[in-house]
């Protein structure tokens, strides 16, 4: 949407000399023919008046910024994969099919070359599924233990 049209520079100066006779905003309005808007955006400001105002709300990082935090995510993100990865009991090689199929499909078809390469499970896998199972249901009596003791040791 367009903007309106600006107050004329005699039509400015009418405005300012009704302002120092203490008239209404809507006597003059209404001698100058255009909307109280318009004369209270004159008056707020008469020497910015007419000219160009910010498109809209203050970027709060610069583009730069947002560059930079946007890599060290990435970098974060990729470190936690490694991490988990070791803990889930993957060697290197598995990690790195991990991050590929993780990566997405146009990644993992470069990759891997056939999907078949890929273990169905993770050979370091030391829990089994009765273990799970006593952890899950122990769960609820464990955090109250770690409630009680401050976050200090829990007994599994």
């Amino acid at each position: 949407m367009g903007r309106g049209t600006t107050l004329t520079i005699p039509e400015r100066a009418h405005v300012d000399l009704m302002v120092q006779l203490n008239m209404s905003i809507s006597l003059m309005s209404a001698r100058i023919h255009c909307s109280r808007t318009l004369n209270d955006c004159y008056m707020s400001d008469p020497v910015a008046y007419g000219t160009s105002k910010s498109t809209g709300r203050a970027r709060k990082l610069k583009q730069r910024d947002e560059r930079n935090v946007a890599r060290a995510v990435s970098n974060t993100m990729n470190q936690s994969l490694e991490q988990y990865s070791c803990l889930l009991g993957f060697e290197e090689d598995q990690s790195a099919r991990l991050a590929s199929v993780l990566a997405g499909p146009e990644f993992n078809r470069k990759r891997l070359g056939h999907s078949a390469q890929m273990p169905s499970k993770p050979s370091g896998a030391r829990f089994t599924r009765h273990t799970l199972e006593n952890l899950s249901n122990s769960m609820p009596n464990r955090i109250f233990q770690v409630i009680q003791k401050n976050g200090g040791d829990t007994s599994y």
